[in-house]
């Protein structure tokens, strides 16, 4: 079986690209057709089932748009779950636009929790839950997931057992929202605790490593914070970089210098709201603008 970092690079190296293509659907900024074509069909579907639906298509518009210019697509699951199963089932259906563009989907959802909890979530994500005969059901096919390291090394453990199995795993270092501060930075012994992090990273990952001498075991690192970024990067080598921030959250390419890593870069960067929504400033169909967005941007990002 293919490792999932292998999995990644490949796609990375195919399409000389390093974006991350995340599709986080607001209902408020749809376009108007897409939703108005949704609402006449509540009655048939259902208040909950009409928006999930309608996310549906506009992310698999999106994929189908910018499938051979990003690398790997990023759901974020608490969109999609706000709207309970029909969302979930929308969410089923967006990997599997993925794949079909033979894209691999990262599922951000950033889990983590006892043993025996993980093991559900690592079930809802990848597969593998008991039916009442004891036979294995299908979960969302994810190829990796974001994960929350706070439980510590235990609570990741049901997740990396997964990378036996084809699957990665992003754990979440250096995030790039403001309040990461907070906890992120505050002195650990000498180190912050988000390096104390790639530690734990680095040592989980030491067994799970690729052809390309990736790791199936990344880390999250935010593009708001280059000098944490460059941190991150010197204590993990080897692992795949997954870099959100970039574009919106006011990221730039200038962050990315230095950070290359083996052959297929070793990193993706991340763009949700600048590519999912790009038609509100170009105008146009939305999966056009987003295409010429996420062009852009893999030209700003380069490396190749």
């Amino acid at each position: 079986m293919t490792s999932f970092s292998d999995r990644l690079a490949t796609s990375i190296l195919d399409r000389r690209s390093a974006v991350c293509l995340g599709i986080d659907p607001d209902v408020g900024r749809l376009p108007d057709d897409l939703r108005a074509s949704y609402a006449a069909r509540a009655g048939e579907l259902g208040a909950a089932g009409a928006v999930a639906a309608c996310f549906a298509e506009f992310a698999s518009g999106l994929i189908d748009a910018v499938a051979d210019l990003v690398a790997v697509v990023k759901p974020q699951a608490a969109f999609f779950e706000q709207y309970g199963a029909p969302g979930w089932d929308a969410l089923r259906r967006v990997v599997a636009c993925a794949h079909e563009h033979d894209l691999p989907a990262i599922l951000d959802v950033k889990r983590g929790d006892i043993g025996s909890t993980s093991a559900a979530y690592a079930a809802a994500c990848f597969g593998g839950a008991a039916d009442l005969a004891g036979a294995s059901l299908p979960g969302l096919d994810a190829d990796a997931v974001t994960v929350n390291p706070y439980l510590g090394g235990d609570a990741l453990e049901p997740f990396l057992e997964r990378c036996g199995e084809g699957k990665g795993i992003f754990v979440l270092a250096r995030t790039s929202n403001p309040g990461g501060v907070d906890l992120q930075e505050r002195d650990c012994g000498g180190r912050p605790l988000y390096l104390r992090v790639t530690d734990l990273i680095a040592r989980l990952g030491a067994a799970h490593v690729g052809a390309h001498g990736y790791s199936d075991v990344g880390a999250v690192a935010g593009a708001t914070v280059p000098t944490s970024l460059a941190a991150v990067r010197a204590a993990l080598p080897h692992a795949f970089l997954l870099i959100p921030g970039f574009g919106a959250q006011g990221g730039g390419p200038e962050a990315l210098a230095g950070l290359a890593s083996g052959d297929a870069l070793g990193y993706v960067v991340n763009a949700s709201r600048s590519i999912n929504y790009a038609w509100r400033e170009r105008g146009g169909d939305y999966r056009s603008a987003a295409a010429a967005a996420a062009a852009e941007m893999r030209d700003a990002i380069g490396g190749f």
